[in-house]
């Protein structure tokens, strides 16, 4: 029997022994992303009351932060340059915007936009509106003289339009009232002149 609690008082001896011996478990490594270049990562962490701050971008002129105004984009104001037609099967048309106010005063319209949209005629072969595409009609943007080139336009018969917010306009003669037409032939360069309209002011 003496003999019997030795063996066991042996057996649990050795066992901690041996349980003893073994290295320590040491703690996994947490994966860490590495930043460009091989340095660490260093971002903070979620902060102590569970919130994570988000990134914070500085405000500019370009990047308004937070409750800042957007940018107003630049408009050119040095006079236009209106380019020679590419060949002798297209044709560029040219003029100067002006809105006219409510005292009768003309200010250049900046930064609208025009479209040339072709003629239909119609049954009885009378021109009875105008039909332009945003995507496909020829398109000029006034600069900040009001200024306006479209280049490079198909020979064809064109109504002028302005596109607004509240849609597009078809604008007429200024010194009749009647119908304007711009007739654009290849090789040739259509100077509109000065065209003043009463226009509620752009945005």
């Amino acid at each position: 029997m003496r003999l019997f609690q030795l063996i066991v008082i042996g057996v649990i001896a050795a066992a901690l022994l041996g349980a003893c011996g073994q290295p320590a478990a040491q703690p996994e490594p947490s994966a860490t992303p590495a930043t460009p270049g091989g340095t660490t990562d260093t971002s903070p962490g979620p902060a102590s009351g569970g919130a994570y701050p988000g990134p914070t971008v500085a405000a500019s002129s370009a990047y308004p932060g937070p409750g800042g105004e957007p940018a107003t984009p630049t408009i050119d104001t040095s006079p236009l340059v209106v380019p020679q037609p590419a060949s002798d099967q297209v044709g560029v048309v040219t003029g100067t915007l002006y809105r006219v106010d409510e005292a009768g005063q003309r200010e250049p319209l900046r930064g609208a936009t025009l479209f040339l949209g072709t003629i239909i005629k119609a049954a009885d072969g009378t021109e009875a509106m105008a039909q332009m595409d945003r995507a496909t009609s020829p398109k000029a943007l006034t600069n900040g003289l009001g200024q306006f080139a479209f280049v490079d336009v198909p020979p064809e018969r064109y109504g002028l339009m302005l596109d607004t917010i509240q849609g597009t306009l078809l604008l007429n003669d200024p010194a009749t009232g009647g119908d304007f037409v711009v007739e654009v032939a290849g090789g040739q360069t259509i100077e509109l002149g000065e065209l003043a309209y009463p226009l509620p002011a752009l945005p």
